[in-house]
């Protein structure tokens, strides 16, 4: 009886362990498109923190500093995204910006004062799933390492084009 009720309960928590994971690895991906959302449409600096103590991932924006005004700015937690918390079993395994591994336990990476971004590439691993996601430093759309566009294209010749274009 024990073993009847075993077989039917286990593979019900690996499927729903699966669904959290692929869950978190969805709001990874938007948090990077917010990232990049708000270095695009915005003046100030961002930053994607992570937190592996709480296992949360946010966006940081670089600020003025509500106790004082006038003095220097400070980062504060973005008020206009939630932050991502990674399911039990879940975590960031690895994190590049622009290539520069980033070893220590928690990390920031901010984008920089000139307004471009670096490039990001985020290692989650669970217990179920794993993906990597990287977010080019001139786009938009967070993709993952499998997708085909996650392959950084040559940039296309215009003159080559047959004169499309002349008439602009």
């Amino acid at each position: 009886m024990l073993a009847l009720l075993a077989a039917t309960i286990v593979p019900r928590l690996i499927v729903v362990q699966r669904q959290r994971e692929d869950k978190a690895i969805l709001q990874v991906a938007d948090l990077l498109r917010m990232y990049a959302f708000r270095n695009t449409a915005g003046t100030q600096q961002i930053g994607l923190y992570y937190n592996p103590a709480e296992s949360e991932v946010s966006l940081w924006i670089y600020d003025l500093n509500p106790s004082d005004p006038e003095g220097k700015r400070v980062w504060q937690e973005d008020r206009l995204s939630s932050p991502v918390t990674l399911p039990d079993g879940m975590l960031i395994a690895s994190a590049s910006a622009d290539g520069l591994d980033l070893y220590e336990d928690a990390w920031n990476i901010p984008t920089h004062p000139d307004g471009s971004r670096p490039r990001i590439e985020l290692e989650l691993v669970g217990t179920e799933k794993s993906a990597t996601i990287v977010l080019e430093n001139y786009t938009n759309v967070p993709t993952r390492s499998d997708d085909p566009r996650a392959v950084t294209r040559d940039p296309i010749d215009l003159d080559s084009q047959g004169g499309a274009f002349d008439r602009w």
